[in-house]
């Protein structure tokens, strides 16, 4: 489906905005005319060939490499290698994720398997025990139950990064996967995720 101009315009805002928060020093010029148009248009075409890469302008803009010498939108948002560098960046984002989740997932059904009942293994949750995970973990286990108790913030745990529907793949069916979550792919709530100490791209 083809993005409608509202949208296209919508997401130029959205670039232009980041990019004016990246780049505080940069100065609108005739030349820049119609840049954020076509970077919005670069990035709806991304996710129209890709449709696992969202649709989030904060993270293209932030992902990109800055220009040491001088501030040039087309070249850092409008090229090809801009379109490589955010597909690169949100694979690793959900490998990343995916490691994350991989490593709740396998202690805590090295448990199970050592006898240890689930309500005590959930129970347990510490930093390294995600509300996502005690989510993938219960449902894996076949208790649907226990996965409904974890279900509130493990969405508040998808929100603060769609990515991780992607990243639950290898361990439930993606029609399992938090079930009052739209299927569509939404885009990732903020460049910040870039950030998140969970999410091991520092």
């Amino acid at each position: 489906m083809l993005a409608t101009q509202t949208e296209i315009v919508a997401l130029a805002e959205r670039i232009e905005r980041a990019y004016r928060l990246r780049r505080p020093h940069w100065r609108h010029n005739s030349a820049s005319a119609g840049v954020w148009t076509t970077a919005a248009a670069l990035l709806y075409r991304i996710h129209q060939e890709e449709p696992d890469v969202p649709v989030d302008p904060e993270l293209f803009v932030a992902v990109q490499a800055s220009l040491p010498s001088f501030d040039d939108p087309w070249t850092e948002l409008t090229q090809p290698a801009a379109a490589q560098s955010y597909r690169s960046r949100v694979r690793k984002i959900v490998r990343g994720l995916r490691a994350e989740l991989r490593t709740e997932v396998s202690r805590a059904e090295e448990r199970l398997r050592r006898g240890e009942a689930i309500d005590r293994v959930l129970a347990s949750r510490t930093r390294t025990l995600s509300p996502l995970g005690c989510f993938l973990i219960a449902r894996r286990a076949g208790a649907a139950g226990l996965a409904e108790r974890f279900q509130a913030e493990a969405l508040e745990q998808h929100r603060s990064c769609p990515l991780y529907r992607q990243a639950s793949r290898d361990f439930l069916p993606p029609e399992e996967y938090l079930d009052t979550v739209p299927r569509a792919t939404p885009a990732i709530t903020s460049a910040e995720r870039l950030a998140h100490p969970r999410s091991h791209l520092n």
